[in-house]
């Protein structure tokens, strides 16, 4: 007898759409954290392929669903507002005396955003666990290619290789976070445990340029909204916020206790007295700002020292002013508390992204560099996609045909007070 399938034709679009969505998030999620070991540029090429890719497999499968999400994202509160930072930064151009550099700078701001905004809004409304694994899969493979590739480096006493993965160790780093949530809501602890174990052997490999530093932080943040979401996150939040809100004020305070330290600290106490000396002398710009790209430029050019501090929280009030920095500070306040909706997992991994990659601008790592940019909108990307992969948490229960229940119901034992 032959049996008439149960499904009916497959639309070849949508498997289609499928294909382009695994190899697009595979891209983002496997290939950006092991090809940026070996490649500069890996995150300024792979991000923006990656979402392409997603969005093309998004208007195929369902246009509606794109248009409608993305339009959503950018009315929302923290939307909004990241919306009008940007805008902010276009329109600092007018008086940057640094055009064309400083126009570069707003491109590679606007498409990181722009990507972000796209790539979440091109995700479907459930991710299959298949592909959410990559996530994991790539940060750990890449973690142990990175721990080889710095044992090699050592035996062969080769500064010059040691040099060349140091920003592929960043990336995987900052991604370490959305694969550890991920494996955490699916309750693989022995997978989490293992992928924590190599990523901070890996952190303690970067204790120079403050990335171990901003993991510990990182996993402060995590272990307090693990322990106490509801209390931890306002805290957090409220914080991070704070800091990059009261910045100008940041000098006066460090100054006289930074300065009790040995010797060794002399370049930071001279970048805080720089930081202070801008604060005092120039009070009216802090509303403005100087216009973007100034702080870099300025000391290329000698209009300032030197010692001047590449820490993004001073580059906010420096180049946007006040404007910038509380439309950042307000941004970084509602993203860090929108975490308290999520599942707990995904709460803590998602602060702990936002502490770990604030930490490293603020001790002034990379700040608004291109692949710094790309990396964190994938990693948003990667939160969204995980956000999206929490259903079915519990299988429900198969109801009992009717024959059973009445069996079950005869068979009860009969309660203590009608024994008696």
């Amino acid at each position: 007898m032959i049996r008439r399938n149960a499904q009916g034709p497959r639309d070849p679009a949508v498997d289609a759409a499928v294909l382009l969505r695994r190899i697009g998030f595979a891209t983002l999620a496997l290939a950006l954290p092991l090809a940026s070991l070996v490649s500069r540029r890996a995150a300024v090429v792979l991000v923006p392929i990656g979402v392409v890719l997603l969005v093309i497999s998004s208007l195929v499968e369902e246009p509606g669903w794109f248009t409608g999400t993305l339009k959503r994202a950018l009315l929302s509160r923290p939307g909004m507002i990241l919306v009008g930072l940007v805008a902010w930064s276009v329109l600092s151009l007018i008086w940057s005396p640094y055009t064309s550099s400083a126009t570069e700078k707003a491109g590679n701001l606007v498409l990181a955003v722009a990507l972000g905004f796209c790539g979440t809004s091109a995700l479907p409304e459930r991710m299959r666990a298949s592909n959410l694994n990559l996530a994991a899969l790539g940060t750990g493979l890449a973690a142990i290619f990175a721990l080889a590739l710095i044992v090699v480096a050592a035996l062969r006493r080769s500064d010059a290789e040691i040099g060349s993965v140091e920003r592929g160790i960043s990336v995987v780093l900052i991604m370490a976070w959305p694969a550890l949530a991920w494996l955490l809501s699916r309750a693989r602890g022995l997978s989490a445990l293992g992928l924590a174990l190599v990523v901070g052997l890996l952190a303690l490999t970067r204790f120079e340029d403050g990335e171990a530093v901003a993991m510990i932080c990182g996993a402060v943040a995590f272990g307090a909204v693990s322990a106490n979401r509801e209390k931890a996150i306002p805290i957090i939040a409220a914080l991070i916020g704070g800091v990059m809100l009261l910045a100008p004020i940041l000098p006066f305070l460090l100054i006289p206790i930074v300065s009790r330290f040995p010797e060794s600290t002399s370049d930071f106490v001279q970048a805080l007295g720089v930081w202070a000396d801008v604060v005092g002398r120039e009070p009216v710009q802090l509303i403005t700002g100087h216009g973007l790209d100034t702080v870099l430029r300025g000391r290329v050019t000698g209009a300032l020292p030197m010692t001047t501090p590449t820490t993004l929280l001073f580059e906010t009030w420096y180049e946007l002013g006040i404007v910038g920095a509380a439309a950042a500070a307000a941004c970084l306040y509602f993203a860090i508390r929108a975490a308290r909706h999520m599942p707990v997992a995904l709460a803590a991994g998602g602060v702990a992204a936002y502490t770990t990659a604030f930490a490293l601008t603020a001790l002034g790592f990379a700040t608004l560099q291109p692949w710094w940019l790309m990396t964190l909108a994938a990693v948003v990307l990667l939160f969204a996609a995980i956000a999206r992969g929490q259903y079915r948490t519990e299988r429900p229960v198969a109801p009992l045909p009717a024959d059973v229940q009445n069996r079950r119901k005869n068979d009860r034992p009969l309660a203590p007070a009608a024994e008696k």
